[in-house]
């Protein structure tokens, strides 16, 4: 299971229900109390900021590096956040004070809050109109903390997020961050290449100038042509490359990794898919229905008692065969949540997932 986590990026995170299932559909066996006990009492797995600002489950062994690599997005962040009115002094204040506040004990969300507020002020859980316009100001310091190893998440309590100290929870170690970006590079490309400049650079929210700098500096990769254009993979993976095949279909949840890690997106999300009609350049806030590795329907599942009822809307012909598979994936599914599988075939909303 960890080392999934690690072939594909490290598992998003911020639906708990989702990693879950990003896990046991990709690893034969496992339900959602193996993810649980790797997190909170194996501690095998951690989970923290990563990339684009987004929570993820990531490799314990790996977070450093992670961690280093988000760092490289920090110069661009501060005058990102200068030129919407900011006060970033503060932001380093609050860093500082995250620091000192999480230890080896789990500390939940309002307690961090209130402990922040005594020691920055009431900015700290002001509601900044300049960013999103519905977050309070310590996320963003969080984000940072965490960039700097300084905390992560610790177990839930009653469903609430409590913070731990990194350091203590499953370790520390300073990493340089270019290393840590050309790791995360060739991470990216084995498990999502061929790929271009400025697709790692929209995966990794980095801006492209400093992206291209990491695919030049980064020895070991090879230029391939793939339909016309030119794309870049790691060379030890040129003559392993494989595609899907063409008649395999797979569910995926919300925010599953793959339909953000991967590109051209139109390819990705067919021009006559429904999806693609909405214009959002992504598919992460569905659960989809993947047919050959591209989106060909959406899906839902509402659990009703020890019953989990999944809907599945193909938006594209399936064969017997391959709706033998899709009634396998939703057992799958209803296996990972512990539930007995309901399924059936019919129209689902095409509501987003916030």
């Amino acid at each position: 299971m960890v080392q999934v986590v690690s072939d594909i990026c490290g598992v998003h995170a911020q639906v708990a229900a989702s990693a879950e299932l990003m896990l046991g559909l990709r690893v034969r066996g496992i339900t959602r109390e193996d993810v649980r006990h790797a997190l909170w009492r194996r501690r095998t797995l951690v989970k923290t900021v990563g990339l684009r600002g987004t929570l993820h489950l990531l490799p314990a062994k790996e977070v450093p590096m992670w961690m280093a690599a988000n760092r490289l997005r920090f110069d661009a962040d501060r005058r990102r956040y200068v030129k919407a009115g900011m006060d970033v002094p503060n932001l380093d204040r609050l860093v500082d004070a995250i620091s000192e506040v999480v230890g080896p004990e789990p500390i939940d969300r309002s307690s961090l809050e209130r402990e922040l507020e005594s020691r920055v002020g009431k900015w700290a859980t002001k509601r900044n109109q300049a960013w999103a316009g519905n977050y309070p100001n310590w996320p963003l310091a969080l984000g940072w903390a965490a960039a700097l190893g300084r905390v992560c998440y610790g177990p839930g309590e009653s469903g609430r997020a409590t913070f731990v100290s990194l350091a203590d929870w499953s370790g520390w170690r300073e990493e340089d961050p270019r290393e840590a970006g050309q790791f995360a590079l060739k991470k990216f490309l084995r498990a999502y290449g061929p790929s271009t400049v400025a697709e790692f650079a929209r995966w990794f929210a980095l801006e492209q100038p400093f992206a291209r700098r990491l695919f030049a500096g980064s020895p070991g990769l090879v230029e391939v042509e793939v339909e016309g254009g030119k794309r870049w993979m790691v060379a030890g993976d040129a003559n392993e490359a494989a595609s899907s095949h063409p008649n395999a279909v797979h569910l995926l949840p919300h925010f599953d990794v793959y339909v953000v890690g991967s590109h051209p997106r139109d390819q990705l999300i067919p021009r006559e898919s429904p999806l693609a009609a909405m214009r959002l350049g992504t598919a992460a806030p569905f659960a989809v229905l993947l047919v050959g590795g591209r989106i060909g329907g959406v899906w839902e599942r509402k659990p009703k008692g020890k019953k989990l009822q999944i809907r599945v809307a193909a938006h594209v012909p399936l064969n017997r065969n391959q709706r033998r598979a899709v009634e396998a994936q939703a057992e799958r599914v209803a296996e990972i949540l512990g539930l007995e599988c309901q399924l059936e075939f019919g129209a689902v909303s095409l509501k987003r997932h916030l």
